[in-house]
């Protein structure tokens, strides 16, 4: 295709949490992008005859003849209903890569990722970019979901800890989990509470646009620079 339009074909989709599901796009050529950004997806047409689109984050690293997205099904969505009744080898047309959520070119500081949910999508790739870089600052994410059937990529973090002593992952839930032992609660708090301790730090917000909003508004009442230490990304699966 020409331009900014791929064709691309799926491989397989696989659940990897309550209704989680991760698809995997074999594109024409690997495509080029920043770790961050996202592709639109054709997933219908309205009444009218036109495009129904829907943006996803790539969730792999670039430089791959295979892409991964990972959605939250919702029923009745549009790009739900689309990604559900696809099957290996069906057509998938897609625009991008775009957006602007990317990494700093440089980090002077610790980087702290605030996170909800399926917000993770973009931010493993981002963990993997930062970790073969020869920065110094702390790597921080602040993951929060509401049970534990909805973690996933435990495993995946695990490894880019291992190989990255400046990642520290913390875990949170706010809902009922009896078997939970790790911490409880939402991420805001913990992230406030260990502001004080961080050096130059840049924030990466992705997820729930309230969750966004309130941490946004609570960093600027403590002094955080907005433009130069904060970039954000409201998450809609």
């Amino acid at each position: 295709m020409s331009g900014n339009v791929h064709e691309a074909q799926l491989v397989s989709a696989t659940p990897r949490a309550d209704g989680v599901v991760e698809y995997i796009l074999r594109t024409e050529e690997p495509l080029r992008f920043r770790p961050g950004q996202f592709v639109s997806v054709r997933v219908g047409v309205d009444s009218d005859g036109n495009p129904i689109l829907r943006s996803y984050s790539i969730a792999s690293l670039p430089g791959r003849p295979e892409i991964s997205l990972i959605l939250k099904l919702i029923a009745g969505g549009p790009g739900s209903v689309f990604f559900d009744t696809l099957k290996p080898g069906d057509p998938v047309r897609l625009t991008g890569p775009m957006g602007f959520f990317v990494l700093d070119l440089q980090h002077t500081g610790d980087v702290v990722f605030g996170v909800t949910g399926v917000g993770i999508t973009p931010v493993l790739s981002m963990l993997e970019d930062l970790a073969a870089r020869p920065e110094r600052g702390r790597i921080i994410l602040y993951w929060g979901n509401r049970h534990a059937q909805d973690l996933f990529w435990l495993d995946e973090l695990a490894a880019v800890q291992k190989k990255c002593e400046r990642l520290h992952v913390d875990i949170f839930l706010s809902g009922d989990a009896p078997s939970w032992s790790g911490k409880r609660g939402r991420i805001t708090q913990a992230l406030l509470t260990d502001l004080p301790s961080l050096d130059k730090p840049v924030f990466y917000l992705v997820g729930n646009g309230a969750m966004i909003k309130e941490v946004k508004a609570e960093l600027q009442r403590r002094g955080v620079d907005r433009k130069r230490q904060i970039r954000n990304e409201a998450f809609f699966g």
